[in-house]
């Protein structure tokens, strides 16, 4: 008897073993579900899929893994929606960014329309296309977009920049996410928060700066000058914000004065401070390796210098 018990633990314990390994895989394709149902109007996702859902759901999942991303083409009217659809900024958006294609309809979604739009935004990672559900309900619409959005979020290279106060180095002057690996390479520049210090280290406000979709493990940590300077290395450099959060808040891009780039990054200016965030992009020469020689002393970081340098250059 205590022979047959043995042998029927491990059998359990084995059963076990098999379940933990393909129920993780399985919720990891998942991620980002209840940002995404949120983002539709009717949350019943057992209904016809629609091409607004299809819109719906790609602008939010881009939305996620790529915060104040600048319009990629300039869009002057022809859209298949009229400014006076609630969805007109949705539509707007994805064309925008070349990721709608001109079969797309609002009232249905194809097979062929739905794989070009996720197809066209896994191509910015140089993903391969995967396979996709015929979307005939709004529940296939959003397992293909959370699928898509789980590999995307595999192959982004996020880093994130923390910049101390100099009177006090547990205070955040500013923060921002170094995001050169990408469709548009630029610095994401995040709102200050009062409830976020480095009193815990960078490994503890590193979580903060992401999202479902973005997951931050490299840093670099340096003081307000410092860190500045690794953008702004010679008088030469000048500094663009050329996308924001909320979308559209102004008619990007726009120059930022010279001598007021720290106030733009802790958003005294302005121009931004009524932002939730911004992209930048500087104008001059790119850090080279002997900056960031100089800079090492001063810069704390988990990254060699050449993985450093290697974020820092724009592909």
């Amino acid at each position: 008897m205590a022979r047959y018990t043995r042998a029927m633990r491990r059998s359990l314990w084995l059963l076990a073993a098999l379940l933990t390994l393909l129920v993780p895989s399985a919720a990891a394709a998942q991620i980002c579900v209840p940002e995404l149902r949120a983002a539709l109007t009717d949350l019943s996702t057992d209904r016809p899929a629609t091409g607004i859902d299809a819109a719906v759901l790609l602008q939010r999942a881009v939305d996620l893994v790529e915060p104040a991303l600048p319009a990629l083409v300039a869009v002057h009217g022809g859209l298949p929606v009229p400014e006076s659809s609630p969805y007109y900024g949705v539509v707007r958006y994805l064309a925008e960014r070349r990721l709608l294609p001109a079969s797309w309809r609002p009232g249905t979604i194809d097979a062929a329309t739905w794989t070009k739009m996720l197809d066209d935004f896994q191509a910015w990672y140089k993903l391969k296309p995967m396979p996709l559900h015929d979307p005939a309900r709004v529940s296939d619409l959003l397992v293909d977009t959370a699928d898509v959005l789980e590999r995307v979020s595999g192959a982004i290279r996020p880093a994130a920049l923390l910049a101390s106060d100099p009177a006090d180095p547990n205070r955040i002057a500013f923060w921002a996410i170094i995001w050169n690996w990408t469709v548009y390479p630029r610095l994401i520049v995040l709102h200050p928060r009062d409830d976020v210090t480095l009193a815990g280290g960078p490994q503890a406000v590193l979580p903060r700066m992401g999202d479902c979709a973005v997951h931050i493990s490299s840093y670099v940590m340096a003081p307000e000058k410092d860190a500045a300077q690794l953008f702004l290395a010679t008088n030469q450099s000048r500094m663009y914000v050329v996308g924001s959060v909320p979308d559209g808040a102004e008619p990007w891009p726009k120059i930022v004065p010279s001598g007021q780039e720290l106030a733009t990054f802790a958003f005294a200016t302005p121009m931004v401070q009524d932002l939730k965030g911004f992209a930048a992009v500087f104008d001059g020469p790119d850090v080279g390796f002997r900056t960031v020689l100089g800079l090492l002393p001063k810069l704390r970081t988990n990254m060699s210098p050449t993985r450093f340098l290697a974020y820092m250059k724009t592909p």
